[in-house]
């Protein structure tokens, strides 16, 4: 009996630490099994605030930390500047299709310029035309003329012949009658002929002036076809030296101008200043890029704002998560899709539900071997503990389920997170 009352405590306690183990094995598992940590933190996606135009604050429409929907106006900057840009921007539009406008004219009035030197240079060739055929005639009435000319003066030659062989006949008569050797009759025959004779050659030299005249007349017109001939040759000359000029005049105005009409560079040019001008105005007026929160700000009606510097910072209120840092060790037990239990800080009673939406891909570890060195000559190697190694804290990302209305999330607060196989 005494050794077994001996035997008893011995076994009881060996029961405790069976159990004892057994539960810190449980544990083990449970925690190998649900990795957990408290290196968490609530996240969102901060957008710092700043203008894309400069000048004073004219509305600050939103106080520091105040609720604001997507698309509400936050601030306007002073736009009378940008607004006179926009006004001038518009009339160098209008005088940018004015001068287009001027150049399509010139061109036009380029064009029937050529039309009309190509058609000076076709009543040219006509002259001309109508010059050579005169002279052609001129030529062939002169020929005539000449002929003319020539036949009236064997005209008179022929008939002074006969005049003087009429006079010889009549003075033969005249003798033969005075001498009673012939007939009276026949000598005032004789003379009468003479008379006829004398008739004739002033007709024949009459036609003999005629045909000269005439003559005379053709060669005039000839002289006048082939001044006329010149001249239409020098016209036609300088229809062909207006025809290249005015050929040259519409292409350095068709160059001058460019394309007709709005796709022209002076229009587009202006267009494009306009809207510069108009997006410029219409950065002027700040709006909320998302439903969320502006804090850190601290504006007043007034301020001058710089382009491109901050002045105020926007919480997306759709975009809170929580980002929980677990030791690389435990990544295998982690997939996209786990179920998460989240515990803030500051509500220790309250236990949100996410899931795991990604694992990071890239850390920047502390004490990491700068193999470049100085001038990338000697490597600096820290030095690390052979008998221990720490593990490594990646980022895995854990988009909230719900989120209760009256729970105020904060970016930059502490969670623990838990993973649920």
């Amino acid at each position: 009996m005494g050794k077994r009352k001996q035997f008893i405590p011995k076994l009881a306690t060996l029961g405790l630490l069976l159990v004892g183990l057994g539960s810190a094995y449980l544990l083990y598992q449970q925690y190998q099994s649900h990795p957990w940590t408290r290196d968490g933190q609530v996240r969102a996606d901060l957008v710092r605030i700043a203008p894309r135009v400069g000048g004073y604050l004219v509305n600050v429409n939103v106080t520091d930390n105040q609720f604001v929907r997507k698309g509400d106006l936050l601030f306007r900057i002073d736009p009378s500047s940008y607004q006179l840009a926009v006004d001038n921007a518009e009339v160098a539009l209008d005088e940018a299709r004015e001068a287009v406008a001027a150049l399509e004219a010139s061109v036009k009035a380029a064009e029937a310029m050529v039309k009309q030197r190509e058609t000076s240079v076709d009543s040219a060739k006509s002259r001309i035309v109508e010059a050579q055929s005169s002279i052609e005639s001129a030529e062939a009435t002169i020929k005539e003329s000449e002929a003319g000319v020539t036949s009236a003066r064997a005209l008179v030659e022929r008939t002074k012949a006969l005049l003087e062989e009429a006079k010889r006949e009549a003075a033969r008569a005249r003798r033969l009658a005075d001498q009673k050797a012939g007939s009276e009759e026949i000598a005032e025959a004789k003379a009468a002929s003479v008379n006829a004779f004398l008739a004739d050659l002033e007709i024949a030299k009459a036609g003999e002036v005629k045909a000269l005249a005439t003559l005379a007349k053709t060669q005039v017109l000839r002289n006048e076809a082939n001044a006329r001939l010149a001249i239409a040759k020098d016209g036609l000359a300088e229809a062909h030296s207006g025809v290249i000029t005015a050929r040259a005049e519409l292409q350095q105005t068709r160059a001058t101008l460019g394309e007709p009409g709005d796709g022209n560079v002076r229009i587009r040019n202006a267009r494009v200043k306009l809207e510069e001008a108009k997006l410029n105005l219409s950065w002027t007026e700040i709006f909320a890029p998302n439903d969320g929160y502006i804090t850190n700000m601290d504006l007043l009606s007034g301020t001058f704002v710089t382009p491109g510097t901050p002045f105020a910072l926007f919480v997306d209120s759709t975009s809170f998560r929580v980002d929980g840092y677990f030791q690389e060790t435990k990544l295998k037990k982690i997939q996209p899709g786990d179920r998460a239990l989240i515990t803030l800080m500051g509500h220790q009673e309250r236990r949100l539900e996410g899931e795991v939406e990604s694992i990071g891909y890239a850390i920047n570890p502390p004490n990491l071997a700068n193999t470049e060195g100085p001038d990338n000559l000697v490597p600096t190697i820290a030095p690390t503990f052979e008998w221990i190694r720490l593990a490594q804290r990646v980022p895995v990302r854990i988009r909230l389920k719900e989120i209760p209305d009256d729970l105020h999330l904060v970016a930059g607060t502490t969670a623990s997170v838990s993973i649920q196989q």
